[in-house]
Order: C-alpha cells, then structure tokens, then sequence
C-alpha cells in the first residue's frame, strides 16, 4: 500500500513539472498570477488574513508539502485542467466558490463594483456556508451602507450603530449678563431604517430633515430650561461669570447638567460647607477627605477618611443647587472604617492571647506590642486600614518575643521526660559488657586488614562501613574467605538465608540482633559535621561481645573518652605504616606527570576541568562524589588495571579505594566545607596523601601539588601532628526523640520537631545534637504534606539532595503518591546515547542515578509502595555503562547555554563573558509612574 502511494506521489510531482516546464512546485508556483492563485485558494478553502502575493505563494507551498496525495490531486487537476482531457459524467463536477457565488449573483441584478465587493466579502467563507440568502443579503447591505453614506453627507450627519444620527448644531446661550453661541451635539431617537428604505432618497431625505429640525427644537427648549433654572434667581454656589465659563468650556458632548466645574471652584465650594475637607481628582472621580481620630488603648491615631464621587454625579448637584451629601458620607464611611479595625484589633489581640496562653503575660503588654507595628503604619499611611500583611507581621515578630518564652517551657517539659542518657537507647548494647579494641594507625598500616581478619575468624559479626563502595567490598572479601554473609546498604539488600555475618553501610546499622564481633571502620570520621552521629550511634549502640574500631590516631582521645562514659573496657593497638611516604621538593608540571599518578582536587567542575586538560596527553580516570560507587568502581579498575595513565579525583579518592598509586598530587590546597572557602587541614592532607605508595603495589610513595604555593601548604600539614578530635560529639534524633518530642510540643511538623531538638536537646555524656541542616531542608519539603509523624521522620532522613532541581522535583512526586496511598512507579530514561556530549548530558545522567539511590532507599520504608526496583536496578546498569562510557570518551564539553561556545569546566557561569556582557547591555532599568491626582490643602 505504501509503495502503490508512493509511486501515484512521484507520478504526481512529475505532472507538476511538466506544467511548470521543469521547475518543482515550490518555484513554479511562484510565478502563477493573483487571480489564479486566489481561485486555488478559494477551492481549497484556506482562510487568509491577506492575499498578496507572497501570503498565498507560501501558504499553497505549506499545503502541497503538509497535505496528502488527495489535496496535491485537486491542486494538479485544477492547473493541469486545461491540458486535460474532461471525461462525461452523469454527476456534475462541484463548483467553486467563485463559481458558485458568481452563479448566485446572475439571478439578482448587480453592478460590476457591487460583484467585486460581494467576491471579497465572501473569500474566506467555506463554500458549503455560501448561500443564496446569504449573498442576496449581504448585496442589499452593501446597498443600504451606500445609501446611509449619501445621506450623511447631504445632511450633515452620522449614523451610528443604534441607527441615530448625530450631529453638531451652535445654540444661542442667553444669561443675565453674557449671550453667547455654543456649538453642541445633537442625537436624535433610534430610526426606522428598515421601513424607510421602501421610500425614495427624496422622501427618505425630507424625513430625515424634519427628524433633524425636531431634535434641535428638543434640544432648544431643553437648553432654555436649564438657563431658566440658573437665571431665575441667584444660584447657590455659582456666580453669573462662573457659569458662564463652565457652559463656554463645556464638551459639545456633554449634557448640560453635567457641564464640568474646575476643581479650584469645587474647593471653594466645599470650603463653605466646611475648611476640613481636602479635595483631588482622577480621571472619572472627586476624592473628598477629612481628617478622623481614634483612641486606641490610650493612643490617639489621626487618619483620613475619603469619598469618591463621579463627577458627572457631583456636578449635576451642584448646578441644581443642591449641597452634596459630604458630611452624611464621610461619617458612614468613617463608621465603617472604625467596625472593620475594631473587629480586626480583637481578632488579633484574642490570637496573641492564644498564642500566649501558656504564659503569664499581662494585657497592657499585648496592647503595647499592638500600638508599637500600628500607630507608625498609620501615621504614614493617614489611612485606618489593618491589612492582612501588618496582621502576619505583629504575630510573627510577637511569636519570636515569645518564642524564648515557650521554648524554655517547653524544654523544662522535655528534660524532664526525654531520654537525656543516650546509652541507655541500647539496652541491648549494655547488657553484653563488651570489649572494645581500637586499632589505631594512619593509611596504609594494616589495621583494617587485621579488623578484618578477626571478623572472619568470628562466628557472627558485623562490619559498618563508611561507604556503600567499602560495604561491597567487605562483603565480596567475606564471601570469598568462605563466610555466608549478607549485604545491606540504604538502596540495595543481598540476603543469604544462612548468613552469620552482615556487611552494611554504617547508618543501616541493625542494633537489636548481638554478635560476636563487630568492626567500625574510619572512627575517625565521629568528628564529621554532617555524618560523625553514625559513629556515636555505633560505637555505643553496636550489639558485640568485642567491637573493633579502626582508625586514625587523632580519634584516640574521643574513643577513651566514650568508652569511659559506657563503663567499658578499650584495648589500644597501634599500627606503623607498611612503606615510605615521601614529600616531594618541587611542583609537577602539568605536561610532565608520570603514570601512575593521582592528582586530587576538591570539586567535581575542577576534576572535569583537569580531565579536560590532561586528556589531550594521557589517558584519564575520574572519580568523583557525584558519581555512583559502581562507576568510581569501574573508573578505579581502569587505573588498577593499567588502563588509564592518571586518576582524577577529589576526595572521594581519601576512602574506600586501594589503588596501585605510585604519585600522589594536590590541585589545589584549599577547599569549600559546606560553610565557607578554608585550606585543607593536617588530618585531610594526611588522609588523602596516604593513598599513595600502597603496600603491594609500590614500595614507596611520593606526594606533591601542581603549584609552588599548594605545595607549601601541604607540605606543613603533611608534617603537623594530627590535632585531637574535640568532644563533645554529635548524635541524631532517634524516633523515640522525634515522637516524644512531638507529644510535648503537640505537633506533627516534622521541621519544628527537628529544629527543637537541635536547639534545645540536653544530654547526659559528652554528646551533642547533630548538625540536621540538610534534613531540615528536606524535613521543610516533607511538611507541604498530610503525613503522619513517623513516615515525615522517615522521609527526611532520605537521600534527597534537594541542591539538584531534578530531584527535588522527583522527590514532590514520591510524596504526593505516599500521601494518596498509591504506588510510586520508577520511570526509566529514554534510550540514551553512547556517551554524554556535554556537561550538562553528564550532570543529568549523574542525577538520574542519583534517583534510583532514592528509589531504592524509599522502597525498603515503604516496600508497599516502591514496588519497582528491579525495573530500577536495570536502569541503574544502563545509565553507569553510559556514565563510564562517557568518561572514556573525553570529549564532552561544557557550553554557553546561550550561544553554545565551549566553555572550561572550571569557569564558574554558565553563560561566555560575551552573553553576559550582551545581557547586560540589553536590560535598562524601567520606571513606572503612577497618577493619584491633583491634591490641595
């Protein structure tokens, strides 16, 4: 069927050329004249808004190319038609609609002009609307509008479309003192038109004079009695010369009534009622003031009340000589000015007593804080108006007044129930008197090995592993010693039913089943700002007979410290490193870098910028915190392997990684911590700078900088002892704390909770309450919801990084399905690329990954709901062989968003100098005016 439409299309274009002696349709067509294109228009029906031209040329080349076989047939058949033979038929061919109108117009009697008019009247009417009725009646208005033009013009007037006629007649205005001409218009009654055009134009127009003399009669008489109501006696508040200026510069348009007054006169006017109103104008209205008072609570407050006239309304009142109301509107205005602010003074003062009911604060003071936000907003406002606004304001700044208040209250309450000895969270934990073994050592020295060792040797254990990358790794070194062992992290669980060891990321740490022995690695890491409360929670709570920490020697006097406050007895090992580390003299040149070197910088746009740089020269691996620990996996591998020459890296490289490093290079030697720009410190640089020279891969290892002034500061703070970790340290809101908080506090408001225990938790023991700043930011998305206090806890404690719009956006979406009860599918990307082209295709694809972390961590929560990880998990393998296919590539770019010019991944915008510089010189400042009136005092 396709080919058959295919080959009748061809047989269609070759007829078109012929016509056109060679030319396809897109250039022959431009060479049709207008009447033919115009009668090819009409046969297809095409409504225009002009038909010149050009309009019609593209118009009939957007059909022939968007239409199918059927519309390119009509359009053949009718340019072709007079090299085409005519076939008979018993049915006639449809008429166009020139035809067709062209066909009604012979039965009516026309002129050529009138056929012209008709034609263009009718060019965009579908055919099938075209109907006799139609046409006929459109002629006969055609006729009726010349007809109404000829009277117009003999008469001197206008019809408009109530069928009146107006027109401007000059009327003698006789006063006392002052006659004058005055030129005004004139509108007659609606006219019978329809009845008249049976009548000659002779008749018609001796009517219509008559019409025309009638109303200045009208007018006459109606101009005689308003000058006999302001001439019989003396007006009230106009002299003789003011009217007679008011109806000389009266609009010819304006009824006599309301003849405009200037507003000086009006003042005057008003003046003699009263010397307290103030008076200006807009456009259509008079705005009268007078200056009020209130007393409240024992503070006057001066304020103006207005009213708002139409003028026509006002100055007919006064050409009657009758005294506006003024006095009787000002004061119920004022009435209920002073209705509406008493009401919303209660409404308030009863909410701030609400609010305060739980303290002992005397009225006077609420009155106080009431008069100190109202008295300025109404004195620079002159108006007795409380808004909603300034309502939200007083509460807001007394809620922060008694804020203190109640929060010491409330933390009276909370110490007295809450749990403030943190051990005694496990009683598990306490009821094993353990024993706990520190192996303390810097990289590189073994005593992760030994932990190790003895974790296998155990008969069950656990080991709590600072990252999900490490937690696979002991699992897969357990499953190879022989040990069944299961492996459970935030997003992923592999269970073996006959497991005696589990190997987990250390928040998922499971505290109510004991072992013989568990290992906590990275102790070290208790001092973390965001993470150091895993830590605390493990090295209290982990339910093992022996509990072997591994970690630096600067964790030692934390350690002695907690296991002091937990009773519990601590064995100190201490481990020397296996190989030499050394401190290089001079900087490394970029362009001189060995292989086997890792060079270390701090954020993902500086590893994409060095990668960008050094690939012209070697071949690179990348690791980053962005990436996923499969693809910092595979990137390591690559290194391991001798695949990639250089490893690029942040810090990311400090942990988890043991990697045949030879060479060891600082980028840079500062960094930004969350909180601000700092240099790095002695225990960072000696971290990171361990990971070179790794024992079985290389008998020494060398550490330097790209630059003379990064390697000063490494240098130092490669040799500085390591200082102590400080206590207190920090611990989390358990769900215990989170429900019994929230009972105190009576809420459910999982970001008030967590703020209350942040500010105000007390506890027993060298602990304090962790940094939440990122969960408080997620706990903010949390509450826009009707959930219930445990699942808001849950939800914010999840992997949300809500710093990426991508997946804030995804995590909206999850939530909006757990509050309807309703299954959250994991949508899949599209097919992707072979690798990412740009930054921002990386980014995406990162963030991608970054999502299916959050999937699956909601999905252990809630296993009811998030029932698509294995759809999840396959996505996860496509987008990391796309990621690390990416990263091979090395030819992906970061743009101008704007012009698309390839920027360095170290330049901070995302946006060139020159878009930038465009941008700024095309926005000026725009200024808006507005226009209250004219005022007078």
């Amino acid at each position: 069927m396709a080919k058959k439409k295919k080959k009748y299309l061809i047989k269609l274009n070759n007829k078109i050329r012929n016509y056109f002696n060679g030319l396809p349709f897109d250039e022959g067509i431009a060479n049709v004249d207008d009447d033919k294109l115009i009668e090819l228009i009409m046969l297809l029906e095409l409504n225009l808004d002009s038909h010149e031209h050009d309009d019609m040329v593209r118009a009939l080349r957007r059909v022939w190319s968007e239409e199918g076989a059927g519309t390119r047939e009509l359009i053949v058949s009718y340019l072709t038609q007079s090299h085409k033979a005519v076939h008979t038929s018993k049915r006639s061919a449809p008429l166009d609609k020139v035809e067709k109108i062209m066909h009604i117009l012979d039965e009516v009697e026309h002129s050529r002009e009138e056929e012209n008019q008709i034609l263009d009247a009718f060019i965009n009417v579908k055919s099938a609307k075209i109907t006799q009725e139609k046409v006929v009646g459109k002629l006969h208005y055609l006729r009726m509008k010349g007809r109404l033009a000829i009277l117009e013009k003999s008469l001197e007037v206008e019809f408009n479309s109530l069928n009146e006629m107006e027109f401007y007649h000059s009327f003698i205005f006789s006063l006392k003192a002052f006659d004058f001409n005055k030129l005004l218009q004139c509108t007659t009654p609606p006219l019978p038109l329809d009845e008249m055009w049976e009548m000659s134009d002779e008749k018609i127009l001796e009517k219509l004079k008559k019409i025309k003399e009638e109303t200045i009669r009208v007018r006459t008489e109606e101009i005689e009695q308003f000058l006999r109501s302001v001439n019989e006696k003396e007006h009230p508040f106009l002299t003789d010369e003011q009217i007679a200026t008011a109806l000389k510069r009266m609009p010819p348009e304006s009824e006599l009534y309301h003849a405009p007054l200037p507003l000086e006169l009006i003042e005057e006017i008003l003046h003699s009622i009263s010397e307290k109103y103030d008076v200006f104008e807009s456009a259509d209205h008079l705005i009268i003031e007078k200056e009020k008072f209130h007393d409240l609570f024992g503070t006057t407050l001066f304020y103006d009340t207005s009213v708002s006239y139409e003028k026509p309304l006002f100055y007919s009142l006064i050409w009657r000589g009758v005294e506006p109301p003024v006095k009787e509107d000002i004061n119920r205005v004022n009435d209920d000015l002073l209705a509406h602010f008493k009401v919303a003074i209660d409404d308030l003062l009863d909410e701030m007593k609400e609010l305060s009911s739980k303290l002992d604060i005397e009225e006077e003071t609420l009155h106080e804080f009431i008069i100190r936000f109202v008295e300025p907003q109404i004195r620079a406002s002159h108006t007795l108006k409380f808004k909603e606004k300034s309502r939200r304001r007083i509460l807001f700044h007394f809620g922060e007044y008694i804020k203190p208040l109640l929060e010491k209250q409330k933390r009276e309450e909370l110490l007295a129930k809450t749990i403030r000895d943190f051990k005694n969270l496990y009683p598990l934990a306490r009821e094993l008197k353990r024993k706990i073994i520190f192996h303390v050592g810097p990289t590189n020295s073994g005593k992760t090995y030994s932990a190790l060792k003895a974790l296998t040797e155990a008969s069950t254990g656990y080991y709590l592993a600072p990252l999900r990358l490490l937690a696979l790794e002991g699992y897969e070194n357990l499953k190879r010693e022989g040990v069944h062992v299961s492996l459970i992290t935030g997003e992923e669980e592999i269970i073996d039913e006959e497991s005696t060891h589990i190997s987990s990321t250390i928040e998922m740490m499971n505290n109510a089943v004991d072992v013989d022995v568990c290992v906590i690695d990275e102790i070290q890491m208790i001092s973390d700002r965001d993470r150091g409360w895993a830590w605390a929670n493990a090295l209290i709570g982990a339910p093992a007979k022996k509990v072997i920490l591994t970690g630096s020697v600067n964790a030692l006097h934390a350690v002695e410290a907690l296991c002091e406050y937990l009773g519990e007895e601590l064995e100190v090992i201490h481990f020397e490193r296996k190989n030499e580390l050394k401190m290089m003299k001079h900087p490394v040149s970029m362009k001189k870098i060995e292989p086997q070197t890792a060079v270390v910088a701090f954020s993902r746009r500086d590893v994409l910028s060095l990668k960008q740089q050094l690939s012209e020269r070697y071949s690179v691996s990348v690791v980053y915190g962005n990436l996923s620990p499969e693809v910092r996996r595979e990137e390591a591998r690559r290194f391991r392997e001798g695949e990639s020459q250089i490893l690029v890296s942040t810090d990311a490289i400090a942990m988890g990684l043991n990697l045949p490093i030879k060479t060891l290079l600082f980028a840079k030697d500062n960094k930004f911590d969350g909180l601000r720009r700092r240099e790095l410190l002695p225990t960072e640089v000696q971290q990171i700078a361990g990971r070179a020279g790794r024992y079985g891969f290389e008998e020494k290892g060398y550490v330097g900088a790209l630059d003379p002034n990064a390697l000063d500061t490494i240098t130092k703070a490669f040799h500085a002892p390591l200082p102590d970790i400080e206590l207190p340290v920090s611990v989390m809101a358990s769900l215990e704390h989170v429900m019994l908080i929230g009972e105190i506090l009576e809420t459910e408001n999982i970001t008030t909770i967590l703020g209350f225990f942040a500010d105000n938790m007390e506890f027993d023991g060298p602990f304090m309450a962790a940094n939440i700043d990122s969960m408080l930011e997620i706990a903010a998305i949390v509450d826009e919801y009707e959930l219930d206090l445990k699942t808001r806890f849950y939800l914010a404690c999840a992997p949300a990084s809500i710093s990426s719009p991508y997946i804030e956006s995804v995590f909206h979406r999850y939530i909006k399905q757990i509050e309807a009860g309703k299954k959250v599918l994991y949508i899949p990307p599209r097919d992707l690329p072979a690798f990412a082209q740009t930054n921002d295709m990386l980014l995406n694809a990162e963030d991608r990954v970054r999502e299916i972390s959050l999937y699956l961590w909601l999905s252990f929560k809630f296993p009811d709901i998030f029932e698509d990880t294995d759809k999840a998990l396959q996505a996860r393998v496509r987008l990391n062989n796309y990621i690390e296919n990416s990263l091979r590539q090395g030819h992906f770019t970061k743009k101008c968003r704007k012009c698309g010019k390839v920027l360095d991944f170290s330049y901070r915008f995302s946006i060139c100098d020159s878009c930038h510089s465009l941008s700024k010189r095309g926005s000026g400042s725009s200024h808006r005016g507005g226009y209250r009136g004219r005022r007078r005092r």
